[in-house]
């Protein structure tokens, strides 16, 4: 079949269903993109949007991280619409400190002139400076923008309430707006994967994992880096806010969590005494129940297709390379066994 004969449909406009549509439409193919909100929505819009490209050896996405900041540099210059921030990553936390070789620790003196907003700088960091960050929402909308320019189709406020399925096939999905037919099916709707497989008999497991995004407003540039401590997770935005990451609290809320992380960021840096919050989100982050990304053919059925995986922002320049030639030519060998879905079903 001609690439431009075939038609993939993909469920959930978040980046990792942005980078794959982008990718797809890139290469000629016919791609309609459903959400039942609108793009980033779900978990990207609440994303931090580190471009962490630096785990352990043995860590289950090391191959996807790793890979991820060249895929993102070539994003950054096919699409000029998309803004990312190399200024690398600043990191003092416990596992950062713990993972890293002491010759690789920057001393106070050096902190300090990296980040001179720094209140007592630590007395070592690990600084990641092939690291970025980039706006998860406007990549989003960037990615699609030129998907749909490309001949792509965004279809919003579109529910998908089912799998189409037809023998051994799956050819398409129900919506409350009728039945869209493709031939393939990929599922990039981050937790709502699990429904709509365990609808047709295919366990995939993903676990939903809250985290909190804050937005505060400063008069003054104080961050540099993107800041990775114990006690801070900041960077600052396009237009000068400032971020926070924060994991969802166990005892409280989100409003006690965004003053407690006020307090945190003022009094780790200078210039932040007059900061107020903006706005705060909850994302429900996916996650495998291994922490392993999946990507791949699913179940014995054919023409369906999944790709989730945390952290999304940090993997999704590469994933949608992969899962795009995947798709495009049936296998691809860059993508590891350990990643694929079947481990699930072979349970």
């Amino acid at each position: 079949m001609d690439l431009s004969d075939r038609h993939i449909l993909i469920v959930g406009a978040g980046i990792i269903g942005a980078t794959i549509a982008y990718h797809l439409a890139r290469r000629g193919v016919k791609v309609t993109v459903i959400d039942q909100h609108h793009p980033a929505s779900g978990a990207t819009g609440s994303s931090f949007g580190w471009i962490h490209s630096t785990v352990s050896d043995d860590a289950p996405d090391v191959l996807l991280r790793r890979a991820s900041v060249a895929d993102w540099h070539r994003l950054e210059k096919e699409v000029p619409e998309l803004w990312l921030h190399w200024a690398g990553a600043l990191s003092y936390d416990s596992d950062s400190l713990a993972a890293q070789a002491h010759e690789k620790m920057l001393e106070q003196s050096v902190i300090s002139q990296l980040e001179p907003a720094m209140n007592n700088p630590p007395p070592q960091a690990y600084y990641a400076k092939q690291d970025g960050a980039v706006d998860p929402i406007d990549a989003t909308h960037a990615l699609l923008d030129t998907a749909c320019r490309l001949g792509a189709v965004l279809k919003t406020q579109t529910p998908v309430t089912g799998l189409v399925r037809e023998g051994n096939a799956i050819t398409g999905v129900d919506t409350l707006q009728g039945t869209f037919n493709a031939d393939c099916v990929v599922l990039a709707c981050g937790t709502g994967i699990s429904p709509l497989l365990n609808a047709i008999g295919i366990p995939l497991p993903i676990k939903a994992s809250p985290a909190i995004l804050l937005r505060y407003s400063t008069p003054d540039h104080v961050i540099n880096t993107l800041i990775s401590g114990d006690d801070i997770e900041v960077r600052h935005a396009r237009n000068g806010d400032i971020l926070a990451a924060e994991d969802y609290p166990a005892v409280g809320g989100a409003d006690e969590m965004a003053s407690d992380a006020l307090a945190a960021i003022a009094k780790r840096l200078k210039g932040t005494g007059s900061a107020r919050l903006l706005s705060q989100s909850v994302g429900q982050r996916p996650v495998p129940e291994d922490k392993c990304p999946v990507m791949g053919f699913i179940g014995e059925v054919t023409g369906l297709y999944v790709a989730v995986m945390h952290p999304a922002v940090t993997c999704a320049a590469t994933v949608g390379r992969w899962v795009s030639e995947e798709l495009i030519d049936g296998k691809n060998r860059e993508i590891p066994e350990r990643y694929r879905p079947t481990r699930f079903c072979e349970k």
